[in-house]
């Protein structure tokens, strides 16, 4: 017979919520069984949504992705909650305020109309969605993503939006085809403009942090770059005054889009400055030559500035990205990261 523990959870702003959880179930089922949402996404252990810190306590930890959670953070107490069974009452920190908790299902699904599919790049693809119904508003984080419903399954993949929030409904994913993905063979052999499609969210914790006038550096690597410009657009809705400074990086010339949209956002914005990077380009390539990575490092060697950083794209570069970080002198509690991890890990 499974024993009940209390589990309390520590938001952001020290607000707390608490429910009771048994010690054959996750956290976030238990709190999902009470009506009680918070962050969470693949639920499986692979995609570090539902990290928190545990403060007080003991659990045991199901089977999850190491990119997830790497060893260095299960020993020092950090846990991913869909895969962490309390044995004692427990204390579990969250980095995000008390908003984001949601106590009802009611609000967080809907559906959408697709108003634009297009081929942007040789490997991603601009999909735009208009939310039905009587309220269209979407509000979320700049940074946040929805998981997405492939139509006549129950599969979702989750998106990052590119836009802000906004009254119209209108939401830009920018997502990347992979050969043989489910949601890619959707897109390619299936989706049209005028179906619908079930979303649910918006879900995450990445996005702007408060430091200040710090200058904002954000690295994104092919279609990380959705929540990156989704944040700068953001600073630009709101006139925020630091400098800001886009590192966007793809292996080859054919795969580089919204160059367009990049400059005009720069030309709106006198605080912006683009660093689109091509890793293997040929000699006529007009940009940076070379990786994010490359370019940030030669950037922060120049200059020495220390700003705080966004980093979002497959895990290699993220890794790399923060490793150029630490070499700077940057704390790592200044660098902000949302890892592009396997589906189904």
């Amino acid at each position: 017979m499974a024993n009940t523990h209390n589990v309390t959870i520590i938001t952001q702003d020290n607000e707390s919520v608490a429910f009771q959880c048994r010690s054959d179930e996750d956290v976030i089922s238990a709190a999902v069984r009470q009506d009680i949402y918070l962050m969470s996404s693949c639920r499986e252990g692979g995609c570090a949504t539902c990290k928190g810190f545990c403060a007080e306590g003991e659990y045991v930890m199901g089977k999850f992705s190491s990119q997830a959670l790497p060893n260095n953070e299960e020993e020092a107490g950090e846990v991913l909650l869909c895969r962490c069974y309390p044995t004692t009452d427990i204390e579990v920190e969250v980095p995000y305020t008390y908003e984001r908790i949601s106590f009802s299902a009611e609000g967080l699904t809907f559906e959408a109309e697709v108003v634009e599919l297009s081929q942007i790049s040789i490997n991603v693809v601009k999909f735009q969605l208009r939310r039905v119904g009587d309220d269209k508003t979407v509000k979320f984080a700049s940074g946040q993503f929805y998981d997405i419903e492939i139509p006549g399954t129950s599969t979702t993949r989750s998106y990052s939006p590119a836009n802000t929030s906004n009254k119209q409904g209108d939401l830009e994913f920018l997502i990347r085809i992979v050969d043989g993905g489910l949601f890619s063979e959707y897109l390619k052999k299936v989706a049209k403009v005028g179906h619908r499609i079930n979303l649910k969210g918006p879900s995450g914790v990445f996005g702007l942090k408060e430091n200040g006038f710090t200058p904002r550096y954000f690295v994104a690597g092919g279609t990380g770059l959705a929540p990156i410009l989704s944040m700068v657009r953001y600073m630009k809705e709101w006139d925020e005054p630091q400098k800001c400074v886009i590192y966007f990086g793809v292996n080859t010339e054919a795969e580089i889009f919204h160059l367009d949209e990049l400059d005009q956002l720069a030309a709106e914005m006198p605080t912006l400055e683009l660093r689109n990077c091509v890793w293997k380009c040929s000699d006529d390539w007009h940009c940076e030559k070379g990786s994010v990575v490359d370019i940030l490092r030669r950037d922060l060697q120049e200059t020495g500035v220390k700003p705080d950083l966004y980093l979002c794209g497959p895990p290699g570069m993220v890794d790399a990205t923060f490793a150029v970080c630490a070499e700077a002198g940057i704390p790592k509690e200044r660098i902000y990261l949302e890892k592009f991890l396997p589906s189904g890990s």
